[in-house]
């Protein structure tokens, strides 16, 4: 499955300096394209030792806030809109206020749903969609908490604990987002897999400085913080990476499983000259404790893995053994193009497929259909299909 790049890219994107794969690494896409899932691995950190003071002091002053209650406090409204689409027929096509619309600060990037959260879609009654969006400069990650009944939204600062009385801002791309119960998973493209608790939504002042501020806290105008709990590392190492670009949650799996999957641009290659691999790997959850499933050791062990020759692969999602995976051909007039795939069969290729800024994908297994983001200032939408 080698496709042919377009001429023209430009995306807000930059890629990793890594060391390569070798070509006798069983990682790297050289041989077959079924890859040993053993060789993928991640490990779990202990939770944030300052998560519980921190909790603590929020439970106690009243500010420990659920999910419901932030989308009960939105002070922004989507708009219908009536995009300039590729040959795929959106069924719902949201543009967000004017501000976040034309902003260049803030980037939209990942999107997940309540159908995530929960299998029956709902989230104490409420249809919704998280979006994740990283600041321009790369300093920090806000989320879009929608109501999809209302379409009004309020923005969320993401945070990690760094002391018992004190947070700071956490500066990552969030190319993918998985809304899993109480856990929200954030892709970290050097790192691995973030999680964070959506049992401490925590309000603060709303004030210009991150983290403590005189005798209460702010965090750059949010009303609203979400603090990370843990993360999984890549194991293997610098000398065998792999890039955390987009994730997904499939629930047709047993477990339910995260698809992870990598972006890499048009001729793309290690110092060596061998090609960076584009992969895709899936990790098992526990749908009890919303965690990966992990050994003795706190190591979780990819459950499948293989390569694909999609390039600049923004997205996916899986579902009962098929994939749907998006690539983005930047401000291209020809915009983004569809993919669809079964292990061992031939991809299908949709030219043009999403409007221009194409990003994460999500499936909502409920309502059988499947939501992305466009990123492009003046063209930002939240796009629903029918699967």
């Amino acid at each position: 499955m080698q496709y042919s790049a377009v001429c023209r890219f430009a995306l807000a994107f930059f890629a990793i300096s890594v060391p390569p794969v070798s070509g006798a690494d069983s990682r790297s896409c050289t041989g077959s394209k079924s890859l040993d899932a053993g060789d993928f691995t991640l490990k779990e950190s202990a939770d944030n030792t300052h998560l519980s003071a921190l909790a603590k002091h929020f439970e106690g002053t009243g500010k420990n806030v659920s999910v419901t209650a932030v989308f009960e406090s939105a002070n922004r409204v989507l708009n219908k809109g009536s995009p300039s689409v590729g040959t795929g027929s959106p069924s719902e096509a949201w543009a967000w206020n004017s501000g976040d619309y034309k902003t260049t600060k803030w980037v939209p990037q990942g999107i997940t749903s309540s159908a995530d959260a929960l299998g029956t879609g709902k989230w104490n009654d409420h249809e919704a969609w998280i979006v994740s969006w990283h600041r321009d400069d790369g300093d920090s990650v806000r989320l879009s908490f929608v109501d999809r009944k209302t379409h009004e939204y309020r923005h969320v600062l993401l945070v990690y604990p760094t002391a018992d009385d004190d947070f700071k801002e956490i500066a990552i791309h969030a190319g993918g987002i998985v809304w899993y119960g109480d856990v929200l998973f954030v892709v970290d493209t050097n790192i691995g897999i973030r999680a964070f608790d959506l049992n401490n939504i925590w309000e603060v002042d709303i004030a210009d400085p991150v983290g403590k501020n005189g005798d209460g806290f702010s965090a750059a105008g949010h009303k609203y913080i979400l603090p990370q709990v843990r993360y999984y590392k890549w194991a293997p190492g610098d000398s065998s990476p792999f890039r955390f670009s987009w994730m997904s949650l499939d629930r047709s799996d047993s477990p339910d499983t995260l698809l992870v999957g990598e972006f890499v641009r048009d001729g793309e290659k290690y110092k060596n000259g061998d090609d960076v691999p584009i992969r895709l790997v899936k990790y098992d959850l526990d749908s009890t404790t919303r965690r990966l499933r992990t050994d003795d050791k706190g190591i979780a062990t990819s459950s499948w893995a293989h390569c694909v020759n999609i390039l600049r692969m923004q997205g996916g999602v899986s579902y009962n053994g098929k994939f749907y995976l998006s690539r983005s051909n930047g401000r291209d007039p020809k915009a983004g193009d569809l993919f669809t795939w079964e292990e061992g069969k031939i991809a299908q290729q949709f030219p043009s497929w999403f409007m221009a800024g194409n990003e994460d994908l999500s499936f909502n297994s409920v309502r059988k259909e499947y939501y992305t983001v466009t990123e492009y200032d003046g063209g930002r939408y939240i796009l629903s299909y029918k699967a």
